[in-house]
């Protein structure tokens, strides 16, 4: 009997001026600023996979990589993502992922088509839904000094 199983996944990093460019869901935004982050800041693919640990029962993306442990520093998301794909290949399959993206700036309709194409290539599904939404400037989900992504993911049992 086929099992489903839902993960929400949450994350958030602040904008620096110390990076020219940031990575959301694999793809390269070229914004003359980037996300502060111990690992490379993908927030997009930090959510999905904490979304696919959630499904999984299996805790979440900083048991595996404690921001504490020095060898975690500048470690990239993709690495991070495939980590987490390596535990459930056995159990489960990603039927679908769907994503929001929460930011004031970058301006991010424009890489929307990038963005879903990366992340497609990554997990290596086409039901991927990316949605971007503005924080109407107000002071939420980390402000408007942040960018913010939450995203669900739905797991079927192999």
């Amino acid at each position: 009997m086929e099992k489903y199983k839902v993960g929400l996944g949450y994350d958030l990093h602040r904008f620096t001026e110390k990076k020219d460019f940031m990575l959301l869901g694999g793809a390269k935004i070229n914004c003359g600023f980037g996300l502060k982050a111990v690992s490379d800041g993908d927030v997009a693919l930090h959510a999905v996979s904490d979304a696919i640990c959630g499904a999984a029962c299996l805790g979440d993306i900083g048991d595996y990589f404690p921001p504490s442990d020095k060898k975690n520093q500048g470690i990239e998301s993709k690495r991070i993502t495939e980590t987490i794909l390596a535990k459930i290949k056995n159990n489960y399959k990603i039927e679908n992922i769907d994503i929001t993206l929460v930011a004031e700036k970058p301006r991010l309709v424009s890489y929307k088509k990038d963005i879903t194409k990366s992340l497609r290539d990554i997990f290596e599904i086409s039901d991927i839904n990316l949605k971007i939404k503005s924080k109407e400037k107000k002071e939420v989900l980390g402000g408007v000094g942040a960018l913010s992504c939450l995203a669900v993911v739905l797991l079927k049992s192999v």
